[in-house]
């Protein structure tokens, strides 16, 4: 995917992402408003039917006090009834006896006592009962009964029109509807406005991604003022931006060394040729220029299977078999397979290694010949080029040192570097290509170890490579 691809993606992705908090903002607001308001409209119409009940209950107990002080006196209970229900507007009164029948109704004209519908009465409240009841009319009322036992029983009911509290209430749900519209219109706007400018950051960060080429990673993007939940991301994004940029310097060095190292032999070879075949020669002298090419191409084949090697080893998914090898033996092993040449050069090599580690056994010679034979290159005769090993608390070292020439403190820092080339402490001999350092470290890197090198000019170079020690855990898990 591209980072034009990417950033397409990033805003396609933020514009969803607003749309997304928008509606589950307004949603949230929308459902927060109506529980709120049902919740109040609950506790009001509880209210409201208390106060009812309340209003209700007290009417009764005044018709019953009156009843005991007018006791046989049916007009003075009468008035005092029609004062009560007179108090308040649609409060109905009657007093019901079993044998009589109702005996006071106040007001006279009762809507719950006549039309169509009625009221029959209900079941004798003991001791007292409330409920609900619809006229004909539609009208609904709110009824309190209370018997009394006497001689003879009575019974006293209290009526009051719900009119005015359904009306209320009525209000109170248009009023609810219209505020839980208003939110979700207010929550979607302002709630889209919100999360744009959230994730307006997002934005200028996809627009910085999309300006980002080649040439331009080595901009940094956490320098900017970014919100906190942000902070993480840019900072991950330059360290991101810092990788690929030193992978991109690395390949870019790598390609010019190549470039370099394969063009000297190639100039090399079309050099001779173009000579060779300027005049007629004799068979010696095209048997000489072709051994000449030999050597030519022998180094290029080397130097493309250094390459090679290197390419496939920093693979991130790389695997190595890795045994548990006796060190002292693949020193010996490459120690002669190098005797020969040691012998030529008038250079003693001494193989003091010891212990054990865990290794692949042709990677670990291949790092052993490439300081071997650097050492024998760099050591005049009668110098001594040795193998030894010593055990850290958490390594096993193999450490290889020899009397050369050294290296120049200038030079030491890049000498693992790939095509490094140093005057004294990197002179080509026959097929040397300037990657045996570099192979090296690839090698350590893939153990899990490390190389380090020591040198000082005329008394000789040391170099020490670091394997993790064997531990019961380890060998086991190799066994394993």
């Amino acid at each position: 995917m591209s980072l034009k691809h990417a950033t397409e993606t990033l805003r396609r992705v933020t514009g969803s992402i607003a749309i997304r908090l928008t509606f589950w903002y307004a949603l949230l607001s929308v459902v927060l408003i109506a529980a709120a308001g049902s919740a109040l409209y609950w506790v009001l119409a509880a209210q409201l039917r208390h106060v009812d009940n309340q209003i209700l209950a007290s009417k009764i107990h005044a018709v019953h006090s009156a009843l005991r002080r007018h006791t046989g006196n049916i007009e003075a209970l009468r008035h005092e009834t029609q004062l009560e229900a007179s108090t308040i507007r649609g409060v109905y009164i009657w007093v019901s006896r079993p044998a009589e029948g109702v005996i006071i109704r106040s007001p006279s004209s009762n809507p719950i006592l006549e039309g169509p519908r009625p009221f029959t009465g209900s079941p004798a409240p003991l001791p007292e009962k409330e409920w609900k009841w619809a006229a004909a009319n539609g009208r609904r009322y709110r009824i309190m009964a209370r018997s009394y036992a006497g001689n003879p029983p009575t019974t006293i009911y209290v009526a009051m029109s719900m009119a005015q509290e359904d009306n209320f209430l009525a209000a109170y749900r248009r009023a609810l509807l219209l505020a839980i519209v208003l939110a979700l219109l207010v929550a979607l706007g302002a709630g889209y406005l919100i999360a744009r400018r959230g994730m307006r950051p997002v934005a200028r960060l996809a627009e910085i991604v999309d300006e980002l080429g080649a040439g331009q990673l080595h901009r940094r993007v956490a320098d900017e003022h970014w919100p906190n939940e942000l902070r993480t991301l840019a900072a991950n994004f330059d360290r991101l931006l810092g990788r690929l940029e030193t992978s991109f310097n690395r390949i870019s060095r790598f390609s010019a060394d190549v470039a370099h190292e394969l063009r000297t032999p190639l100039h090399i070879l079309r050099g001779e040729a173009e000579i060779t075949l300027s005049r007629q020669r004799s068979p010696a002298e095209y048997q000489a220029c072709i051994e000449s090419a030999m050597e030519e191409y022998g180094r290029l084949s080397g130097m493309v299977d250094a390459l090679l090697f290197l390419a496939r080893a920093e693979q991130s998914d790389a695997r190595l078999d890795k045994p548990v090898l006796d060190v002292r033996e693949e020193a010996a092993a490459v120690c002669a397979f190098y005797q020969a040449m040691a012998d030529e050069l008038g250079v003693a090599l001494v193989n003091r290694a010891i212990g054990s580690v865990a290794a692949n056994p042709g990677l670990l010679r291949r790092a052993l010949g490439n300081l071997l034979g650097n050492a024998l290159r760099h050591t005049p005769a009668g110098g001594q080029v040795s193998i030894w090993t010593t055990i850290q608390p958490s390594l096993l070292q193999i450490i290889v040192s020899d009397s050369g020439s050294g290296i120049a403190p200038e030079d030491l820092p890049h000498v693992l570097d790939r095509f490094y080339c140093a005057d004294t402490a990197r002179l080509r001999q026959g097929q040397g290509t300037g990657l045996g350092l570099a192979i090296v470290r690839s090698i350590m890197h893939l153990h899990g170890g490390e190389i380090a090198l020591q040198s000082e000019l005329g008394r000789g170079t040391t170099v020490t490579l670091s394997f993790p020690i064997i531990t019961t855990e380890t060998l086991a898990s190799h066994q394993r």
